[in-house]
């Protein structure tokens, strides 16, 4: 039985702008020059909003470790929303995630992400979903180590 295959998501008109842009940086730019934080910083943002970093890149014909590496960046420049204890992870949960995001139906959204970002979970909550955060980034800590 043939699997069907889906079709790509439609991007948002700011990523067409984008990479619009790049394009033009990059037939006049000198040889060998980085691209001006400005645009990656834009890329950043568009890969946030999206939540799907690997098809911004694509998009946007840049690197996806350049970008995933500074969407780490960002994240470690805002800071924790809570102080960590000794031991313990970043965790980064927004106020949207948190009361369910744009889509009313959605519930919380939960990414626990270790040091080297070799562990990664995701965790999308119906909205009236009870949870242990302690347990569950125990139990995540726990997985990496072994």
């Amino acid at each position: 039985m043939a699997t069907k295959r889906r079709g790509p998501t439609a991007l948002p008109s700011g990523v067409t702008r984008l990479h619009d842009e790049i394009e033009q940086w990059r037939r006049t730019r000198a040889r060998r020059t980085a691209m001006p934080a400005q645009l990656w910083t834009r890329a950043v943002a568009l890969a946030r909003q999206v939540g799907r970093p690997y098809a911004i890149a694509k998009a946007l014909r840049v690197d996806y470790e350049s970008l995933q590496r500074r969407m780490a960046e960002r994240s470690a420049r805002s800071g924790p929303k809570v102080r960590p204890s000794a031991g313990s992870t970043f965790v980064e949960m927004t106020g949207a995630q948190l009361l369910g995001g744009p889509a009313q139906d959605a519930g919380p959204v939960v990414e626990i992400t270790d040091a080297t970002s070799q562990v990664r979970v995701t965790v999308r909550l119906a909205r009236a979903t009870d949870l242990d955060f302690s347990r569950l980034i125990s139990a995540v800590r726990s997985r990496g180590d072994g």
